[in-house]
């Protein structure tokens, strides 16, 4: 590989890369400053000593849209719903801006300027975004770039999540105003399963004598129809104890029933839809009504973690009881739950003080 100084026919300065492919075929790209054809000299080694072979003219002949194809095939690894996700993405808001492109094209100022038009939250363009990191960092494992340009793209500030947590008696109100099927919102409310993961449930894997729940699977609905995968992470596959007070609610569902058989309906039978279920209790009005208009099904589940703290619960049960991958996971997402011990650090520092002032 070298690097070559040259002027053009109007008196410019340009430095030129060369380098050979494993076949000896020469291959070269051009520069409009030293230091830039330097660091791309530098990317095209390392790249070449973990085993890829960037060739410029082979890149160009792959749009964005060929390798967004080649990668979504080699996507196995994922669960319908987050294809689902890819798909919707792609077509939505990649494809009408790069599918088109030349992959060798896409820079990272060409990437920011679309990113900054987006008319969304900070968090939905990061989604959007990494649609297209992810196939061009494909890209890069098959030689058709040296480096990937959605590497260094910059956004605004992730808008810290609000939780909201309901009390024991907003929940039996809540309960309530839902109706016949209420019951729902004590499960979720006291388990803090997963929408899918209470959709997942057959009879076999509620065990009213032990007062445990096993989950094993979850179900999403993909294109109006209900799918079986796995729950969110290997941590979400776990025991979860239940409430005396839920016991009778669970037994209602499951009695009589074939231990095969969905733990939670419809009326109809069927295994239980969200959407459905949000229309049949008109879940935006009653949670109107409970002076929450903003509360989520979700929301239920955050719910569990700050009863189960209030009830003396801590972190690292907490964590296995709600399937996070990690304790941290736990720890972020839950932390104003904690603030309340911060006191007690105080407290303690205070008598520790005293202590040794009443000593002197």
């Amino acid at each position: 590989m070298s690097i070559t100084r040259y002027r053009t026919g109007s008196g410019e300065l340009r430095w030129r890369v060369q380098w050979r492919l494993p076949d000896r075929r020469t291959r070269s790209k051009t520069f409009g400053t030293r230091r830039e054809a330097q660091a791309f000299e530098a990317e095209a080694i390392a790249a070449r000593n973990r085993g890829v072979v960037f060739d410029p003219h082979r890149g160009d002949a792959f749009t964005v849209a060929a390798v967004y194809a080649s990668w979504l095939a080699t996507r196995q690894d994922v669960t319908p719903k987050v294809r689902r996700g890819f798909e919707d993405n792609w077509r939505l808001y990649v494809q009408p801006q790069f599918g088109a492109w030349p992959v060798t094209r896409v820079d990272r100022a060409s990437i920011q300027t679309w990113v900054n038009a987006m008319d969304c939250a900070p968090r939905t363009k990061r989604w959007r975004h990494s649609l297209l990191r992810m196939i061009l960092a494909h890209a890069v494992l098959e030689g058709l770039l040296v480096k990937n340009p959605a590497e260094v793209t910059v956004f605004p500030p992730l808008v810290p999540a609000e939780h909201l947590y309901l009390t024991h008696a907003e929940v039996d109100e809540l309960a309530g105003r839902c109706g016949a099927q209420g019951d729902i919102v004590r499960i979720l409310a006291y388990t803090g399963l997963r929408w899918g993961e209470l959709t997942g449930l057959n009879v076999a894997d509620v065990d009213l004598v032990r007062r445990r729940i096993s989950v094993r699977r979850s179900m999403t609905q993909v294109g109006g129809r209900l799918v079986t995968g796995t729950p969110k992470s290997r941590a979400g596959l776990r025991t979860v104890p239940i409430p005396g007070s839920v016991v009778a609610v669970l037994a209602a569902r499951i009695g009589g029933r074939a231990r095969t058989a969905p733990a939670v309906t419809s009326p109809r039978g069927a295994r239980l839809s969200r959407e459905n279920w949000v229309r049949a209790v008109r879940w935006r009005e009653q949670v109107t009504a409970l002076g929450y208009p903003a509360l989520r099904v979700h929301d239920l589940r955050h719910t569990y973690a700050s009863l189960a703290r209030a009830a003396g619960a801590d972190l690292r049960l907490l964590q296995v009881a709600m399937g996070h991958a990690s304790i941290t996971v736990t720890a972020h997402t839950y932390a104003d739950l904690f603030d309340g011990e911060l006191d007690a650090v105080a407290a303690a520092l205070d008598a520790r003080l005293t202590a040794i002032r009443s000593d002197r």
